[in-house]
């Protein structure tokens, strides 16, 4: 009888496990070379290669680029955006302005932004100035500096956070209830 109630209890205590979420990043939209075109028209031209933008020139607060995908891009289930870049020198912090347009050539959404040094690219996280828009038919950007400096950048891509299934991950006090579980077992089972 004891064996059984014990199997319980230690089945109950394996289902007290939770879930965890784990956040990963994922390219959405890449600014390399065949997946994105800068326009010429642009203020300042960055140099593109096949894994994106660079720019390494002195910039003037209002220095814009913009240019669009080859194809227009669905991003409506995303909501967490950022760009995979990466800053090999700067001469200070610079904010950024970066906007998303339609195939009509209509804003859907900007963000803001700002450079921190990173050698290698990471995931810069960009803020929405306004909420509840969805990013259904993205064609263009455009990405204007806010600040002024000497900045040697590259941009790779547009990232999402996105949360992967949940992985189940037995908590610490489910850990610990089954470790006391089992000594309260075997200090049973000894005294029997």
């Amino acid at each position: 009888m004891k064996m059984k109630k014990l199997k319980t209890t230690v089945m109950g205590l394996v289902l007290l496990t939770i879930a965890t979420t784990q956040a990963a990043t994922i390219d959405i939209g890449s600014f390399g070379a065949g997946s994105f075109a800068v326009d010429a028209g642009s203020s300042i031209l960055p140099t593109q290669s096949a894994s994106g933008l660079t720019t390494n020139l002195t910039l003037a607060a209002g220095d814009i680029w913009y240019g669009a995908f080859a194809t227009a891009k669905n991003w409506s289930a995303y909501t967490n955006l950022g760009l995979y870049m990466s800053v090999a020198s700067q001469a200070a912090s610079t904010p950024f302005t970066f906007s998303l347009f339609d195939s009509n050539n209509n804003l859907i959404q900007s963000f803001t932004g700002a450079t921190t040094v990173s050698a290698s690219p990471v995931f810069v996280a960009l803020t929405p100035v306004s909420s509840g828009v969805t990013y259904s038919d993205v064609l263009s950007v455009a990405f204007s500096w806010d600040g002024s400096g000497a900045i040697n950048t590259t941009l790779n891509a547009v990232q999402a956070n996105v949360d992967l299934a949940a992985v189940p991950e037995p908590s610490v006090a489910s850990l610990f209830a089954l470790g006391t579980v089992g000594l309260v077992a075997l200090r049973a089972r000894r005294k029997s």
